[in-house]
């Protein structure tokens, strides 16, 4: 019973980890979103995830964009040591997802508390680059 209570608790802030070298602030995507253009910083955004030739952006504030853009396009124009293609459905921000936490289901946690699957084809390069990139967090 108490299980259930502690599972359904969202963590209260969802921080980023990046490297000393990153510089923050410095991308912004401009997404259409009710007749306006909004801009969204690169870093606020946790992960994506690819609905055939939608995307959903959800940020660290909690919120989902929907963007008519496949996460293909999405790949090719993000920042490639930040963002991260772990499977079909999903690209997530390095910043956001929490060191060492892979269960059995081949998943990651991000820092909202968002479990993602990981690929089963890319596990060990997955693995590796996820490494490397705490590596660059250390130093």
């Amino acid at each position: 019973m108490e299980a259930s209570i502690f599972s359904s608790v969202q963590p209260l802030a969802v921080v980023p980890q990046f490297p000393t070298s990153y510089q923050r602030g410095t991308q912004r995507i401009a997404l259409p979103y009710l007749n306006r253009t909004i801009f969204i910083s690169v870093d606020d955004i946790l992960c994506l995830q690819g609905e055939g030739n939608y995307t959903f952006l959800h940020t660290r504030d909690r919120k989902r964009y929907l963007v008519s853009k496949t996460l293909k396009e999405f790949e090719k124009t993000l920042d490639g040591s930040l963002f991260l293609r772990i499977h079909k459905s999903y690209i997530v921000n390095l910043a956001y997802v929490q060191r060492n936490i892979f269960n059995r289901e081949r998943q990651v946690r991000m820092a909202d508390g968002r479990e993602v699957a990981i690929s089963r084809r890319r596990m060990k390069d997955i693995t590796q680059q996820l490494a490397q990139y705490w590596l660059k967090l250390l130093n």
